[in-house]
């Protein structure tokens, strides 16, 4: 048995390991801290009745994305190639696997967060779908790419139907319920809402992985490659930008245009490393006495 561990990159030799709930909790932060004088803050893409409301729900959303994989990370099976937990890359490439994951995180908030689980649903959908997505709307993860493998496996096609019709009754219970949960379903809204849980959580993987492809190059991961994050909405779905990200050699990332409402915004992680890593089986009794470090990132201005 193992603990739990699914984000893993390798760096000279250690292993950095990063839960999936503290991966979403990290993009739920950043969720918290978008919107300046730029850019608005989330919540506040269009008129809502409520956007306070509105602005607590979508970011519980982003912050609870991976909830599906709670149950998976309490016992996850051991990887051949490593010895460790199978990474998030061996898991997506069974398809029976991932697409129960999403079956089960959307409907688990679905009674008391519906709009939060309209948002997850459509982040599932749009990875699964993205073929038949806009430019917009397809996730950093793929880069420049639409070609995804297993996209036409039957347990692919199954789980997108299930979407569609998920989201149809999440958006009849979100109008029947008015006020800014019927404002919530407006395209003026959902549609920035969707895209900004693709960049939040992008840019957590960018911190947590090797998984962002960097301007040039392979991807080093953790915070240390230039990346370029495309379709970002502004003050509306009509205005979009690019955001460009360089970092420097103390851990500071420098973002142009600049998206959050604190100057050097920190965003801490919480992760394992496993130094001078070999590819035999760690014990769990081994991580258990590894302590937990906080890894920092400070977010600047372009000056």
């Amino acid at each position: 048995m193992w603990v739990n561990r699914l984000l893993k990159t390798l760096d000279n030799g250690t292993i950095r390991l990063v839960t999936q709930p503290d991966h979403a909790e990290v993009s739920g932060y950043m969720a918290a801290h978008w919107g300046n004088e730029e850019f608005s803050k989330l919540g506040y893409f269009d008129d809502s009745s409520e956007p306070e409301h509105l602005a607590a729900e979508t970011i519980f959303g982003i912050a609870e994305h991976d909830n599906g994989w709670w149950e998976w990370e309490a016992s996850p099976p051991v990887s051949a190639s490593d010895k460790l937990p199978k990474g998030l890359a061996e898991v997506l490439s069974i398809p029976e696997q991932a697409a129960q994951r999403w079956r089960i995180g959307i409907r688990r908030f679905e009674e008391n967060h519906p709009y939060a689980s309209l948002l997850i649903n459509f982040h599932a959908y749009r990875l699964y779908n993205k073929i038949h997505e806009e430019e917009s709307s397809i996730h950093p993860l793929f880069g420049d790419s639409k070609s995804i493998s297993n996209e036409n496996s039957p347990q692919a096609t199954s789980l997108i139907e299930t979407l569609r019709n998920q989201q149809d009754k999440l958006k009849e219970q979100l109008d029947s319920l008015g006020g800014w949960h019927k404002d919530a379903i407006r395209p003026e809204i959902l549609l920035p809402h969707a895209r900004m849980m693709q960049i939040l959580d992008a840019l957590s993987l960018y911190l947590c992985s090797d998984f962002i492809p960097p301007v040039s190059g392979k991807a080093k991961g953790l915070g240390r490659d230039e990346v370029e994050l495309k379709h970002i909405p502004r003050k509306n779905w009509e205005d979009k930008v690019k955001l460009h990200i360089t970092p420097q050699d103390d851990g500071t990332l420098v973002c142009d245009p600049y998206p959050f409402d604190e100057n050097n915004l920190v965003v801490p992680i919480v992760v394992t490393e496993i130094e001078n890593f070999s590819q035999n089986e760690v014990s769990l009794m081994e991580v258990y006495r590894i302590p937990k470090k906080i890894v920092s990132f400070t977010f600047q201005r372009l000056k």
